[in-house]
């Protein structure tokens, strides 16, 4: 169970995260805070089980296996605090009845709150892996496959890919199950730049699997395919990051050498992407809408030139993938798109009106625009299109009664030098007092970007707060919002003691110069 505890311990910064914004959540999340999630931040707080109880529950078990009455033990299971507890006994046990339990829990719905599901899915796994247990990975696959993007999935996908035998479903990528590895290893990889332990690449061997993938890739290009071999290129701009948070040792030694098969690969894998955005375009072409989704987050990771193609897409009637294509949109440098959007917000969205309107702090229970318009991605896109026109929208929008389209329309101020400065940095100011934080933190973001001294001195005073919390939110606002003025603060805080601290601003300094790359 090392494993698990290794993985509890990393993922104490997403928990974290995860309920300082429940308000995303809400789909997927009954209460941030049940019994189970307060366990697991015990866990990772340091805290352990009991070994009287595992022992307890272990030595009940052994007797019913013993008698034949598995039905017995696996009816026993229950989702909740003891959950744990119960697989670390099978686990102990060892015996392939054991294993075939847990193997079972993976095809229960054990409760109907995401992220309990997910404690409980990286729970089995992890003992599952101590068991060897090759044979329960099709099932891991398939778990990984339903949860999708959901937040701690990484995670779960990094306990997958440490599996034996992970690196025969890389060697069928056309395959259903082979789909699925891709996919875990391409949530791996990118769990790497957040809280998955680097320890990962050395279990998982990550290097060896990119290299058999590689070998085996498909003959026309796949987005899957390139969505791994970004995150590889991107790992490799990570190593002496990755190798510091070892230390000295042959832990170091085997991480080195995982990444030497990366490097040695890297030209060929560039060389790939390079080509990847043409053929990905000629992609949208051929598949039909439902099947566009991975081929958009490709070009949206290459931040491709797409337009041409993806534009067209965009105002299809009851197109399922529209939010995507607008983030592939975000990065064109055509001149047509900016002016396309801003007449779409103006043809569907009554701007004027709802500027008029008195600003609410809350969001509203039901969406306040109609369902076909995508007005806070369009809102969002618009970042990467500077003009009068852009700002104009950008301004009213600011304005919006519904502070999700504030928020939005703030945030997208400031990556550019305003065409009407004044008026924006008053719009700027407005919202740096607004009734929702998530605007006057979009605000406070737009100004840094701008320059405003108050606000720069504030980030950098979060930056050196005594509070651990407050530091990491700063390093990854400064990232996440490229307050790229504040590069030698964070270029600083990358020599820092704590190791913790260390380690994000240089992950969060790596964001910045891919995007200044870009």
């Amino acid at each position: 169970m090392l494993v698990i505890l290794a993985l509890l311990v990393v993922a104490m910064a997403a928990t974290i995260v995860l309920m300082a914004r429940h308000l995303y959540l809400r789909p997927y999340e009954q209460d941030p805070l049940s019994p189970v999630t307060r366990q697991h931040i015990e866990l990772l707080q340091g805290g352990q089980l009991s070994e009287s109880a595992v022992e307890t529950v272990k030595a009940r078990y052994r007797d019913l296996l013993e008698r034949g009455e598995v039905d017995t033990v696996e009816n026993s299971i229950r989702p909740g605090v003891q959950f744990v507890v119960q697989v670390r006994a099978l686990t102990e046990l060892g015996t392939d009845d054991a294993g075939r339990i847990l193997e079972r829990q993976l095809q229960r719905r054990l409760t109907d709150n995401q992220i309990e599901q997910f404690w409980y899915w990286i729970d089995l796994a992890s003992g599952l892996r101590s068991l060897n247990r090759a044979q329960s990975l099709p099932h891991l696959l398939r778990c990984a496959e339903a949860a999708g993007d959901m937040p701690l999935g990484h995670f779960f996908a990094a306990e997958t890919v440490c599996f034996l035998g992970f690196a025969g479903y890389l060697r069928q990528p056309e395959t259903p199950l082979g789909r699925a590895a891709l996919r875990v290893l391409h949530r791996t990889l990118e769990g790497l730049r957040r809280e998955v332990p680097p320890t990962v690449v050395l279990e998982g061997r990550l290097g060896e699997l990119v290299e058999s993938l590689w070998d085996h890739r498909p003959d026309t290009v796949d987005p899957l395919v390139v969505r791994i071999f970004r995150e590889a290129i991107r790992l490799l701009r990570r190593t002496g990051h990755l190798e510091a948070m070892l230390g000295e040792g042959a832990e170091q030694e085997a991480l080195h050498w995982q990444f030497s098969r990366l490097a040695a690969l890297e030209a060929s894998l560039q060389e790939y992407l390079d080509e990847a955005p043409a053929g990905l375009c000629r992609l949208l072409g051929r598949l039909p809408a439902d099947e566009h989704r991975d081929v958009l987050l490709a070009l949206a990771d290459l931040r491709a030139e797409a337009a041409s193609v993806v534009l067209p897409l965009v105002r299809r009637p009851g197109y399922p993938e529209v939010e995507a294509a607008l983030e592939v949109l975000t990065w064109s440098k055509d001149p047509a798109v900016g002016p396309a959007l801003c007449a779409w917000v103006g043809e569907r969205v009554p701007l004027q009106r709802r500027a008029l309107a008195r600003r609410k702090s809350e969001p509203p229970r039901r969406p306040s625009v109609p369902a076909d318009v995508p007005y806070r991605a369009i809102l969002r896109a618009l970042r990467g299109h500077a003009s009068v026109g852009t700002e104009e929208v950008l301004l009213l929008a600011a304005r919006d009664w519904d502070p999700i389209y504030r928020q939005a329309a703030v945030s997208s101020l400031g990556w550019w030098e305003p065409l009407r400065r004044l008026e924006v940095l008053l719009a700027l100011q407005d919202a740096r007092r607004d009734l929702n934080p998530e605007v006057r933190h979009a605000a406070k973001a737009a100004l840094a970007r701008l320059g405003e001294r108050h606000t720069l001195q504030w980030f950098r005073q979060t930056l050196h707060s005594d509070d651990p919390h407050y530091v990491h939110q700063a390093i990854a606002a400064i990232a996440s919002e490229g307050l790229f003025l504040l590069w030698p603060d964070l270029d600083r805080l990358a020599e820092s003691d704590s190791g913790d601290v260390a380690y994000h601003a240089r992950e969060s300094l790596e964001r910045l110069c891919e995007d200044l790359g870009r």
